[in-house]
């Protein structure tokens, strides 16, 4: 098969080539010569016997430039000529080679006597160890970031084999875009007419090929929809800024020069791979109150034909509770635990499945923290306050610790230890107080606003979390006081366990705050008839709520209602929700603590899982310095000695992104169609990409010998043009003219000599 490294060259220059020669030929005028003869019979012979060897000549001279010209531009294309099983006849030509390896967790499924990425590192190898002495390679891993091995191309196999046998796969996903992408630059960066070859050696898994084709580049979210619980705010940008995988160039298969790439893929591992994992684990309520009842809800994920399997809980280390389920098809792999009390305190808790060809996500682990009271601050005057105390106590029982201070006493200190906190007709606040509400938000608490008579429009102005910026007090019409109570969204969290919509409440409103647009964010959670009665806003990692109506009896009848206590004690259970540490994280770079740990100090110390130590490091974002861990990649608990001393407790879970325990395979057919080249070979096993390769490197481009042909060519274009301009026999000499003008008899076929 012959291939063309630069054909449009060729396309244009050949054209070019083979048109010249012929215009110059057509255009070329032949000068004849006129000489009277009374006898003209023997004239007319002997020119078309010396024409016709002229046309014959003149032909031969435009193909020879014809053919010098096209196989010129031949030679600068670049011919390729492969073959099968020609390879002692044309040997083959230097070329550029990228690896690339996936090191997502996927690629330790066990297949019996190795596992994938045992396969994966013998085939990388095998490709390094084939090269030729003119070759060169570059070696990148693909994990949820790039990972350059070899950066650069080279020669060096010993370096690279030793660095191969170090390599390791990590707990994360993995992302083949990208890393395809930035192995095609390195080799473009190369200005060599040398061949390329890349090769893509991974698993039969579909998750990693989701950024090429049309499809979306995958995140960091777990499976089945299963989002990272993660920091935002200052440490977010913390973590966009350490994390190494950040933004990454998408699939452009315009940026391939598909005439000199040949793509070689390596599916490995088995056609149809079955794995079961538990992809999350979710407890309510989210902060538990000791020796309170609680539930555990545990999702499973399964790759794989339908099948019976069971599904175990352990607390603290012991077992709770097993359970059996039916995975695959349709079935839902969802089951749920009851919790046995727990002490206040920090509990570990595991949900395992049985051992399969994937080990590595057989245990999904949160931490559980359980307190024995809701904190809980009201601010405001004993008047306005009297009927959200009288509310508040009432929860007591229900773990809700509540206290009671007058406007004007408001600190960051004073904030710390609360989780949730009511404003009743406390606005107008100072400047610092504002702050420190603000803040108290931002860090992660639940603020809620009654307005009331003293505040006007003004004293809002200065405030940024508000999810509307009031405008005024609107005294309703007598008429359009009474009104139905309703959610706008039953599923909010605030509304879901309440169930209003089941039980129609009508309540009176004779004032309330207006306001002419919500924030951004901002959402109307109760409606009063058709006007906002309750709107949040999410702002930092709290939370705020406005009502338009006061906590007391001035502006309406809603303290009086049914709905007043269950609303209020819901917003503190949502505020404690807020504030709870999140029971676990993935795996990660960088993972900033002031949400998951804010226990740790500067010279806090974690033990991992395996026992050895992870300091905790400090970073300067803006004017905060902020705490943080880095290169989180083992999974399970992690525990932390208290500053004071004592026993070590579980205070950080880790588990591995869940999206990758998904195994559902592609098939080679799919490969093509999402790549978008031309030039692509894909192989089950390590012998049959060593054929494909021998096959596909069989070959020599022969721009170099084609100029030698040139060369040949131009000599014998010379010579030719020079012998015909010069030995062109001339009329006098073909008709043999003797100096006095006597013409010989000219003797032809069947002509009479007239002599």
């Amino acid at each position: 098969m012959l291939d063309l490294l630069s054909p449009m060259f060729f396309y244009v220059m050949g054209t070019v080539g083979a048109l010249v020669p012929l215009v110059l030929h057509l255009i070329q005028s032949r000068r004849t010569v006129k000489v009277p003869f009374s006898t003209v019979r023997f004239l007319h012979l002997a020119q078309e016997r010396s024409s016709s060897r002229i046309r014959m000549e003149n032909w031969l001279l435009w193909i020879i430039r014809t053919a010098l010209l096209v196989i010129l531009a031949l030679a600068f294309a670049m011919p390729m000529l492969r073959g099968k099983g020609m390879g002692s006849l044309f040997g083959r030509s230097p070329r550029d080679v990228a690896i690339i390896i996936d090191a997502s967790y996927s690629m330790d499924y066990n297949l019996g006597r190795q596992t994938v990425w045992k396969q994966a590192i013998d085939t990388a190898t095998a490709i390094i160890e084939d090269l030729g002495e003119q070759d060169r390679f570059c070696i990148f891993v693909a994990r949820d970031h790039v990972e350059p091995l070899i950066e650069q191309l080279t020669g060096d196999k010993d370096a690279a084999l030793s660095r191969l046998k170090a390599l390791t796969f990590s707990q994360t996903s993995s992302q083949l875009a990208p890393a395809v992408m930035e192995a095609n630059e390195v080799l473009a960066a190369e200005e060599t007419r040398r061949e390329r070859e890349i090769h893509i050696i991974t698993d039969t898994q579909a998750l990693p090929w989701k950024g090429f084709g049309d499809e979306p580049d995958p995140t960091m979210a777990g499976a089945n929809g299963v989002t990272e619980p993660g920091a935002t705010g200052d440490d977010g940008a913390l973590a966009a800024t350490v994390s190494q995988g950040g933004a990454m160039g998408r699939w452009d298969p315009e940026k391939i020069d598909q005439t000199r790439t040949t793509f070689f893929v390596s599916l490995l591992g088995v056609d149809q791979p079955e794995n079961l994992s538990p992809i999350m684990l979710t407890v309510e309520p989210p902060l538990l109150l000791a020796d309170a009842p609680a539930r555990a809800t545990v999702r499973l994920g399964y790759s794989g034909p339908a099948r019976g399997t069971t599904v175990s809980l352990h607390i603290d280390g012991v077992e709770v509770g097993t359970q059996s389920i039916l995975v695959g098809g349709d079935q839902p792999a969802e089951r749920v635990f009851n919790l046995p009390p727990l002490t206040a305190g920090w509990h570990e808790a595991q949900v395992q499945t049985p051992d399969d060809n994937l080990g590595l996500d057989n245990v999904f682990n949160v931490v559980l923290r359980v307190v024995d009271q809701f904190p809980t601050l009201c601010v405001g005057s004993r008047d306005d306050t009297l009927f959200l105390r009288a509310a508040l106590k009432a929860g007591q029982g229900g773990g809700i610790e509540s206290d009671w201070i007058e406007p004007g006493g408001l600190s960051a200190d004073t904030l710390a230890t609360y989780a949730c906190v009511f404003l009743c007709n406390a606005v107008p606040l100072s400047g610092g107080e504002v702050n420190a509400l603000e803040h108290f938000v931002e860090r992660g608490g639940l603020l809620t606003l009654f307005p009331g008579p003293v505040a006007v429009a003004g004293d809002y102005q200065s405030w940024r979390c508000l999810p509307a910026m009031p405008t005024g007090i609107e005294s309703l019409r007598v008429s359009a006081r009474k009104a139905m109570l309703h959610g706008n969204d039953q599923r909010h969290a605030l509304l879901a366990p309440l169930r209003l919509g089941e039980s129609p409440l009508s309540i009176v409103v004779r004032d309330r705050l207006a306001w002419d647009a919500l924030a951004g964010e901002a959402v109307v959670i109760l409606s009063h008839g058709d006007a906002p009665f309750l709107a949040g806003r999410s702002f930092g990692r709290g939370y705020v709520l406005l009502f338009t109506v006061s906590a007391d009896r001035r502006w309406s009848d809603f303290p009086l209602s049914p709905f007043y206590l269950p609303i209020i004690h819901q917003i503190v259970a949502m505020g404690a929700g807020l504030s709870s540490h999140p029971p676990f994280v993935w795996c990660t770079d960088n993972l900033p603590l002031s949400r998951c740990l804010p226990e740790a100090r500067h010279d806090t110390v974690l033990a991992s899982p395996d026992g050895s130590p992870v300091p905790v490091r400090s970073a300067l974002v803006g004017v905060n310095n902020v705490l943080h861990l880095e290169d989180l990649d083992q999974a399970g608990i992690y525990r932390m000695t208290p500053p004071d001393g004592g026993p070590a407790f579980p205070a950080l879970a880790v588990n591995m992104p869940r999206d990758e325990s998904d195994l559902a395979p592609l098939t080679a057919a799919d490969i093509a169609p999402r790549l978008g080249v031309d030039r692509i070979e894909v192989a089950r096993d390590l012998e049959a990409l060593r054929l494909q390769i021998k096959q596909s490197r069989v070959g020599r481009t022969f721009g170099e010998p084609l100029l030698w042909v040139v060369l040949v060519l131009a000599a014998l274009e010379f010579l030719l043009a020079n012998r015909l301009s010069q030995e062109t026999p001339t009329l006098t000499g073909t008709l043999g003219i003797e100096a006095s003008g006597h013409v010989p008899a000219v003797h032809t076929k069947g002509a009479v000599n007239p002599s």
